[in-house]
């Protein structure tokens, strides 16, 4: 009888602590999950800079000599399953629930990947832009980017997407489609594409000598107004009040056809660049006031920087464009001229989806890849109005893209506009007809301030006079006259 007084005091002695033991084990697991929502943002990081919060998470996981730590598992017995000896006369048979994929697979497998087209050579080689799904912080940025061979560059917080869009870049020799794959299979990643290329849409080399002074510009400055009908629409509107937004190079602000009609600027860059060729004539064909009868010269211009001219041109990559496109907005644009193109981007259509949205009217140009060239965006987005270009005798400039996507065109072969410190130049393109037709809009939309995208495109398309040895030039050539006398 002691024996067996021994044994029962011994099995409650165990009953009493093995509970307390799993409480404690219970309470001591580690929680997995992101942490809590990203800091920082604007447009304060310097290009081609480490981000400094990126750069402090890099720092402390390599101090710990790992990247994430990874959960505890609780050991949880397999419990055995005992049939019933006498199962219930009616009861079903349950299935058995079905096995969930891991959270690494349904992440990876939502995340957008956008590849870029064969042959596509209109993007930075070795960069990408990522999206980092939300609750994603700095530190699990840095180990990202440290476990892919990646150099965080910089970052842009774009209110219109409600997102912060990363610059992510490497210096090996591996292709970007083998680095953009990788990144979509990472479960942090929302979206990876291409840092797309951008070229204004002028040609650099005008077919007639360009004249240098107000005095040598005043007999050709008749041709693209006379053409448009701008005298007449002048009488009825000037654009007054009216925001337009030019997405371009830099622009002389004391040219005597710009100066006062620049209402807020925006720079991608920290330090401002010099005034540019094609900057200073677009803003002149949209708001020129002076010799240069511009498409709308009571228009208020907004000037955004995005590209950069060298000797080989003017560039801009894809997420500087998403910038200043987000800044125009911003700043209350009723009108957003684009006169450069380049290829579809996944980013860029989303952002002008959400501009069309709010009435903004987006006008860019067709591009001058010449007839057998793909669409040029952002002019073949289905919410933008592409413009093509023609000659003083309305014939197709021989350099314009062709397509369905074009609405219509205006004047861009010889055109007179300003050029930097006060001079005059010539050129053409379809960039200056698609600040011409920018200008036209203006006008539109000062005397219909309820006009939207889509109404504009069939104003501007049914008010277009046809022209018979254009073809490929949309609905014909924009005609202000016209179009203001059916505006409501």
């Amino acid at each position: 009888m002691r024996l067996l007084g021994q044994i029962f005091a011994v099995l409650a002695a165990v009953a009493l602590v093995a509970p307390a033991s799993a409480q404690t084990y219970g309470n001591g697991m580690t929680r997995g999950g992101y942490g809590g929502p990203m800091r920082g943002g604007g447009y304060g990081v310097v290009p081609g800079l480490l981000l400094p919060a990126i750069a402090a998470g890099a720092a402390a996981a390599a101090a710990q000599g790992e990247e994430e730590p990874p959960p505890r598992r609780r050991h949880t017995p397999a419990r055995q399953k005992i049939a019933s000896p006498h199962p219930l006369p009616h009861s079903t048979p349950q299935k058995p629930a079905p096995k969930k994929p891991e959270r690494k697979q349904i992440l990876a497998a939502s995340a957008r990947l956008d590849l870029p087209r064969k042959g596509e050579t209109r993007l930075e080689p070795r960069e990408a832009l990522v999206v980092f799904r939300s609750g994603v912080d700095d530190r699990q940025i840095a180990a990202l980017a440290r476990r892919q061979k990646l150099e965080p560059a910089q970052f842009r917080d774009i209110a219109l997407l409600g997102q912060r869009v990363y610059r992510l870049r490497y210096f090996d020799d591996r292709p970007l489609e083998g680095v953009l794959k990788a990144l979509a299979r990472e479960p942090a990643i929302a979206s990876v594409q291409p840092n797309y290329v951008y070229a204004l849409a002028d040609d650099a080399r005008p077919a007639a000598p360009a004249p240098q002074t107000a005095a040598e510009s005043a007999a050709p400055a008749s041709y693209a107004s006379a053409m448009l009908h701008l005298p007449e629409a002048h009488r009825v509107a000037d654009g007054k009040g009216v925001r337009v937004a030019l997405i371009d190079s830099a622009i002389d602000l004391n040219h005597p056809e710009i100066a006062g009609s620049v209402v807020a600027q925006f720079d991608v860059a920290a330090a401002p660049a010099k005034p540019s060729r094609h900057g200073a004539g677009m803003a002149a064909a949209i708001a020129g006031h002076r010799q240069i009868d511009g498409g709308a010269p009571g228009a208020e211009l907004l000037a955004a920087r995005a590209f950069d001219e060298t000797g080989d041109g003017a560039r801009a990559v894809g997420l500087d464009l998403l910038a200043a496109l987000d800044w125009a907005v911003g700043q209350k644009a009723r009108i957003v001229n684009m006169s450069f193109a380049g290829p579809a981007d996944p980013l860029l259509a989303k952002m002008l989806e959400a501009a069309a949205a709010r009435k903004i009217v987006l006008i860019a140009a067709a591009g001058n890849d010449g007839p057998g060239a793909p669409p040029a965006f952002p002019g073949a987005d289905p919410h933008v109005i592409a413009v093509s270009a023609v000659d003083e005798q309305s014939r197709l400039y021989d350099r314009a893209n062709r397509g369905g996507y074009v609405a219509l065109a205006a004047p861009g072969v010889d055109v007179l506009v300003a050029a930097p410190g006060g001079a005059y130049d010539l050129t053409s393109g379809t960039s200056v007809a698609c600040a011409e037709v920018s200008g036209v809009a203006a006008l539109l939309l000062e005397k219909a301030p309820n006009l939207d995208g889509p109404a504009m495109r069939r104003l501007l398309r049914d008010s277009a006079a046809a022209l018979k040895g254009a073809p490929d030039a949309g609905a014909g050539l924009a005609d202000a006259q016209a179009a203001l006398q059916r505006a409501r």
